[in-house]
């Protein structure tokens, strides 16, 4: 199954305006839509009005959108370009804005490109551990988002022993080789705050205040690699950097992200207890 049948896009009246119902697997384990399913969304709905692919968006999160009811979701064109259009769109129930994201869209001629960031060498998908920090079989994001430890500890493994700013995980939410959607990418991108349990070593809650994806080449692949960098931590916000890789070396996209943390006091993990980051 592809990941955007997970999310339906219907028309109205408006050529600009959809309404949008979702599966219960875009939501998180405390029952919540996924910020990146959001920002999903909210980039499917930019490419349709636009008719042009996301090369760049950004989207601040303003309220939690609990539980199924559908959200409404308005793009404004605010620039239309020979090549780009810079555009705006908000996501909202009963009124009230859960999500605004603004985004660039467009394609051109330039020739060659490159790519100067190093994908770090690690174990291919079929030789990395499952990574054990979602619970599947409860009929949320968990049941189609499987993780695999490529680089780092498990969260049972850490003991409040602080660890490096760099983990990294090989990720799937759709089954066989195929060029993931900017949704899918914009799904798996919102996996970077699981990285902030790697430097502290021990469990976390948080919640994304922002999320920008710049999307790269569009390339086949099943898995996808999400290599993450924790920056800093200042004033209880932390940030980060994830890119994200294809099995074959390709740079899909980076996703970078602005979380407000609050920090277990407890350096000891009970994995059936642990308090899981608002992903």
């Amino acid at each position: 199954m592809a990941f955007d049948e997970h999310l339906q896009l219907h028309p109205t009246d408006s050529p600009t305006r959809w309404r949008c119902t979702y599966s219960p697997f875009v939501l998180t384990q405390r029952a919540n839509l996924q910020g990146g399913a959001g920002l999903a969304i909210a980039l499917r709905a930019a490419e349709q009005v636009t008719g042009r692919p996301v090369v760049w968006a950004t989207a601040q999160y303003l309220a939690f959108a609990a539980g199924r009811d559908p959200v409404d979701v308005d793009v404004r064109v605010e620039v239309e370009g020979h090549q780009t259009t810079q555009a705006r769109c908000v996501l909202s129930r009963d009124g009230g804005e859960v999500l605004t994201a603004h985004v660039a869209l467009g394609t051109k001629d330039f020739g060659p490109g490159g790519t100067w960031v190093d994908r770090p060498i690690v174990p291919p998908p079929d030789s990395c551990e499952p990574y054990r920090f979602l619970d599947p079989g409860k009929g949320d994001m968990a049941d189609i988002t499987e993780l695999r430890l490529a680089y780092g500890r498990q969260l049972d493994q850490m003991r409040g022993v602080p660890g490096g700013s760099a983990s990294a995980w090989w990720c799937r939410v759709a089954y066989g080789r195929h060029v993931p959607s900017v949704g899918e990418l914009a799904f798996v991108g919102d996996l970077l705050p699981v990285g902030f349990s790697e430097p502290y070593g021990r469990r976390y809650s948080g919640s994304s205040i922002d999320n920008t994806l710049r999307v790269g080449v569009r390339a086949e692949t099943e898995w996808i690699l999400l290599d993450c960098r924790i920056e800093q931590v200042s004033g209880g916000y932390g940030s980060g950097r994830m890119h994200l890789w294809s099995e074959d070396g390709v740079l899909l996209a980076t996703a970078t992200q602005t979380v407000a943390m609050r920090l277990s006091s407890s350096p000891e993990f009970e994995t059936d207890k642990l308090n899981r980051p608002t992903v």
